[in-house]
């Protein structure tokens, strides 16, 4: 019996549809062959009961509470509505019972719940016991070799797909195949690179590890085993040269390396020598004519010009031609490596009157300046003419041709030595010595004027070279032709014994681990520790 609060109402609603069995469009729809309870309790306590009832017909009609389409409710009073619906052979009847504030409707169908005229859809995890453990379209590597989709699994939830596999040349990185790389080295790991110190880093381009630019060591510091440190006490006027025996017995003009135990000597008909710290060996230059200079920034990263103004580098591999300034008239050249494939070069063009400054970067020539000078003289003793250059940037460079002059970005200068100058060595821009034509002498460039230097070498300075502005030596010949040395502590100078059959020195160069390497006339090569 209804409660006594509850009054009987029997809605009656009519069929849509014409007793042809064509059914109409309504708001809700029905389940064929479900049965669906659905109990709500109100404020009052008073219970809605929702039941539908398949039935089967050969066609129905739709039909639909008011409640649900935005039709008046009955307020204060009970009522019991029977609601027939039938689609495509099936009716469902919908039984309402209505409390004195507002009747209400709810039908389940599926997953779908309608009340009034609210729709709501139940969670996926609720009505399937599953949950997502990732975003729809989500990528992710399995391991370094195979690609993982986010992707609606068998229960209907978002879960991880089986891994895709990268090609073979490819890798895995933030959820895609790329082409693969090779780790250089040891993240982490350090090593010397001529005066300063590279580490071995992530590349975020590749994913893989590459050595870092070289980071230059403090003022007088070496590197060693890929640590920046003061040297030890290096030899000075105690320094043993001893001779080295070389291939060949050429005239040689120039020495650099990398370090001690990557050494390059050039000279004359296209020379070159390479030293890997125990022995000497003979690399085909690919050039025929008198090699002058020899420098680099690395190991595989070194230059040589011939006197006609033809520029070879050594790759790591081979020398192979670079540069042709082609000079008119094949005298003397000389070249500065300021880093990897960047370069400035110095040429004597038209019967030596005028002297050229060229900046080769990456290949490509541009010349920066022309300097004319009344008269170009070569240096006494058994050394022909040569040009030296020390360039510290695109825009500063001392250069010694006869004359002591300075690029400054602008123009070559003159900047007034005392002496013919040659053989140049600089360790800054504002410490520099050079060789002078005669005497034994030389200057001293303190940044501001050239002081002359009186090592008292009875004979002649041909080049300069040293470690620091206390260690500084200069190499030469005896007025007797053989080889001569001194070497400056910071407070005097003092002769360096040589081998007695030894010939002139023409060119040096210094270690940063304090090694003296001379090179000079008739294959000469003396290495002081």
């Amino acid at each position: 019996m209804a409660s006594p609060r509850l009054l009987p109402l029997l809605l009656v609603v009519p069929l849509a549809c014409g007793d042809d069995g064509t059914s109409s469009a309504s708001d809700s729809q029905s389940n064929t062959g479900d049965t669906t309870t659905t109990t709500t309790t109100g404020m009052t306590g008073a219970t809605v009961t929702d039941t539908t009832v398949p039935t089967t017909g050969d066609s129905g009609s739709q039909s639909a509470s008011e409640s649900e389409t935005g039709g008046p409710t009955s307020t204060g009073s009970t009522e019991t509505s029977p609601v027939s619906a039938s689609e495509t052979g099936t009716s469902d009847t919908t039984a309402v019972t209505a409390t004195e504030s507002t009747a209400t409707t709810t039908t389940t169908t599926g997953d779908t719940t309608s009340t009034g005229d609210t729709t709501s859809t139940s969670d996926t995890s609720t009505s399937t016991g599953c949950v997502d453990v990732c975003a729809d379209g989500d990528l992710q590597c399995v391991g370094d070799d195979a690609v993982q989709a986010c992707e609606v699994g068998d229960g209907g939830c978002l879960a991880w797909a089986e891994p895709d596999p990268c090609a073979a040349n490819e890798v895995c990185q933030d959820g895609a195949c790329v082409l693969g790389c090779s780790d250089a080295c040891d993240l982490g790991s350090k090593q010397c690179t001529g005066e300063g110190v590279t580490t071995c880093v992530d590349d975020p381009m590749s994913g893989c590890t590459v050595w870092s630019d070289a980071v230059a060591c403090g003022p007088n510091q070496v590197c060693q085993q890929g640590v920046c440190v003061m040297p030890p006490p290096a030899c000075l006027d105690d320094c043993v040269f001893t001779k080295q025996s070389v291939p060949g017995g050429v005239d040689f003009y120039s020495v650099w390396g990398a370090d001690a135990e990557d050494v390059w000597v050039v000279g004359a008909a296209g020379t070159a020598l390479h030293y890997n710290g125990v022995n000497w060996k003979s690399i085909d230059s690919g050039v025929g004519k008198r090699l002058e200079c020899v420098h680099g920034s690395a190991p595989d990263d070194v230059y040589a010009i011939a006197n006609d103004g033809a520029i070879i580098r050594w790759d790591g591999l081979e020398w192979l031609p670079h540069v042709d300034l082609n000079p008119i008239w094949e005298s003397s050249a000389c070249l500065s490596v300021l880093g990897q494939e960047n370069l400035l070069a110095l040429v004597y063009d038209e019967n030596g009157e005028k002297q050229v400054l060229w900046h080769v970067e990456n290949g490509v020539k541009s010349q920066l300046a022309v300097y004319t000078p009344q008269a170009v003289f070569t240096p006494d003793g058994s050394k022909i003419r040569t040009i030296s250059l020390r360039a510290f940037s695109e825009t500063e460079a001392l250069i010694t041709a006869d004359r002591a002059l300075r690029w400054d970005g602008t123009s070559i200068t003159n900047m007034g030595a005392p002496n013919p100058s040659f053989g140049l060595w600089a360790l800054a821009p504002n410490f520099a010595y050079a060789a002078a034509s005669h005497s034994g002498i030389g200057h001293r460039w303190d940044g501001q004027m050239w002081k002359i230097v009186n090592p008292n070498l009875d004979g002649y300075l041909h080049m300069f070279t040293g470690t620091a502005t206390n260690r500084v030596f200069g190499v030469g010949e005896s007025d007797t032709g053989v080889a001569a040395i001194v070497a400056f502590d910071g407070i005097g100078w003092g002769p360096v014994a040589t081998p007695p059959d030894a010939d002139a020195l023409f060119a040096a160069w210094s270690a940063p681990t304090g090694e003296v390497f001379a090179v000079g006339q008739a294959g000469t090569v003396l290495i002081g520790e």
